[in-house]
Parts: C-alpha cells; sequence; structure tokens
C-alpha cells in the first residue's frame, strides 16, 4: 500500500476487509422504515427517477449495492448512481466493473473549495449535464474522517457544506476519535508522515463529541435528522439520515 492510500483512505483492496457486513442491512431497514413512513421527499415530490451520488466510492461495490436497495425500498423507481473518489485508478475499475454507473475522479477537499470556479468541478459538470439541480440522495461512508484529517475543521465544514448543498437527503457514516488517532498512529509507522492539522483540530472526542458536533453543523444548514442507527456495524459505526427541511 503506497502513502497515498494510507494517507487519503482510498485503499485499493478496501473490500477484501470490507466485503459484505451489516451495513447493507442497517441501511435497507431504515429506509425501508423511513419510506413505509412516508417520510422521505421522494414520495412528497413523487419522483419517477431518483438521483443518487456516492463520495468516496472506492472502486463500486457498495455504490451499486446503494442503489440496488433505494430501488428495492422504493417498489421500483429507478435510480441513476455516480460515484466520486481521490483516486482515478478505482474509478476506472469501478466503472469496467458497473458500466451502468457513473465514476468520477475528485478531490472533495479541491472542488468543494469556494475559490474553485463551477466549471473545474466535474461533479457540477455532471449535474449540469443530467440537468440534476439536487440529488435525491447522497451517500458518504467512512470518508469525512479522511477529509477532516487532511483538511481540518474548515476543511470539514466546507466539505459538508459542499454536500449539503447538492443533495435532500444526506447518509453520513462517521468514525469515531479512536479511529482518528488510531489512523494518525497508521500513517506515522506505515509511511512515516503526520496529518499536520490533527493536533489543530477543534471538533474532537470520544463518547460521541466528535459526531455530535458534525451532526449539529449538518443540522444548522436546514436540514433535520430523519433516523439514525442504534446499531453499529462491526466496525462500530452507525449511519445518520438527515434530510432538508
Amino acid at each position: 500500500m503506497d502513502e497515498t492510500q494510507l494517507k487519503h483512505g482510498n485503499y485499493h483492496h478496501y473490500y477484501r476487509f470490507r466485503a459484505e457486513d451489516s451495513r447493507s442491512n442497517i441501511l435497507r431497514q431504515h429506509l425501508q422504515t423511513l419510506w413505509d413512513g412516508s417520510k422521505l421527499h421522494m414520495q412528497r415530490d413523487r419522483v419517477s427517477l431518483m438521483q443518487m451520488a456516492d463520495f468516496g466510492c472506492n472502486s463500486g461495490e457498495f455504490t451499486a449495492k446503494v442503489r440496488d436497495i433505494l430501488e428495492q425500498v422504493s417498489g421500483g423507481v429507478p435510480v441513476r448512481a455516480v460515484g466520486v473518489d481521490i483516486d482515478q485508478e478505482l474509478c476506472d475499475r469501478a466503472g469496467a466493473a458497473f458500466p451502468d454507473i457513473k465514476f468520477i475522479s475528485a478531490n472533495l477537499l479541491n472542488i468543494a473549495c469556494p475559490e474553485m470556479a463551477n466549471n473545474d468541478d466535474p461533479v457540477e459538470g455532471y449535474m449540469a449535464s443530467a440537468a440534476i439541480d439536487k440529488f435525491d440522495v447522497i451517500c458518504c461512508f467512512s470518508v469525512l474522517m479522511y477529509v477532516h484529517l487532511n483538511g481540518g475543521d474548515e476543511g470539514l465544514r466546507r466539505v459538508l457544506d459542499y454536500l449539503c448543498g447538492k443533495t435532500k437527503l444526506l447518509i453520513l457514516e462517521l468514525q469515531s476519535w479512536r479511529k482518528y488517532r488510531d489512523q494518525v498512529r497508521r500513517l506515522k509507522r506505515g509511511a512515516e508522515q503526520s496529518y499536520p492539522l490533527y493536533e489543530g483540530l477543534e471538533w474532537k472526542g470520544n463518547s460521541g463529541v466528535l459526531e455530535n458536533h458534525i451532526t449539529d453543523y449538518v443540522l444548522s444548514r436546514g436540514f433535520e435528522l430523519v433516523a439514525a442507527s442504534d446499531e453499529k456495524t462491526e466496525f462500530h459505526r452507525g449511519l445518520l439520515f438527515f434530510q432538508t427541511k
């Protein structure tokens, strides 16, 4: 594994150690409950096609799984999916495995930069070409820790602003502060590198303190928390479901 993969989490063999876990069942259960309770905007808007984006898609396996779950719980509403990852090689591999899904290579920290012109953002370009004002669903599974460690608190807030501005339903899988500390040690041990902004992070803390910082910020962006999984995956991570008010 090279140092770039270690630093940004774009592991090329990720699904060898997370091929299938309880995350799919947790996701399906909560989306089904929300759908059956008519709590999702897709039902209010009576959409005939759902637009979904998965940020941090890796090689696309879970992107395809989430798309299938959305189609199942909605009773067959078709879903057009796009995956976004920092790693071009992973996007190429994903495109070969799932040719019906568009995969885009982009660095979230870069495209969320307010100084960047929209025409330099490939996600904005995709949305314009597909006539998408906002995605119906954006997913971000176990990715924001790497954004936070590389971009600091301000970088994470910038990325959250970007994601919130582009979706109606935001699904997050967050990593705990303990995982942050493990990742810092792993980078130092495996690549003799550090995250320069780590020591200055103000959004931090065990026992859900870090997660509460992120949740409160998303709520401040005009979202409401419509579901949160009490059950955790094998990696001790829950799922949060936010929807625009």
